[in-house]
């Protein structure tokens, strides 16, 4: 299932947004790589490392299951080699509640391992602007590197 689903890393994207979408925890798994260098930040969160950690969190997320669908729209997308990494705006749709929640701003990272594209990296940050690329003013200066 998982060769087929992500040759490439936008189905290993869409994969992750459909086991998303289904609070499948397992189907979620599926596509993130095994190896303990893998992290995910969800918004407001902690750094967390490694499979353990990162399925405890979808776990907890999905316990709250509400019907969801995203919208998302690539705004950046890099590809060299094995690494993948994919810059969108994530947003939420809560059908039953009429809701569209304000946009996240994501970082997708992907690596293919012996010929599958698994996730590495999601960070999943909230946005003063929305899903447009910022200018450095916007940025406040205790915040820049």
């Amino acid at each position: 299932m998982a060769t087929r689903l992500m040759d490439s890393p936008g189905m290993a994207e869409e994969a992750f947004y459909q086991a998303f979408e289904r609070g499948d925890v397992d189907a979620m798994m599926t596509v993130w790589a095994t190896s303990p260098d893998i992290s995910c930040v969800h918004p407001m969160g902690p750094l967390l490392r490694g499979p353990d950690a990162i399925r405890a969190s979808w776990r907890e997320i999905f316990r709250g299951q509400l019907p969801r669908r995203f919208e998302i729209e690539c705004l950046s997308r890099f590809e060299q080699g094995e690494l993948a990494i994919h810059v969108l705006p994530e947003t939420i749709l809560l059908p039953l509640q009429r809701q569209r929640l304000p946009a996240l701003i994501t970082t997708n990272v992907y690596r293919r391992e012996a010929g599958v594209w698994r996730m590495v990296m999601h960070h999943a940050s909230v946005t003063r602007r929305g899903p447009q690329e910022a200018s450095p003013s916007d940025v406040p200066a205790a915040t820049r590197h």
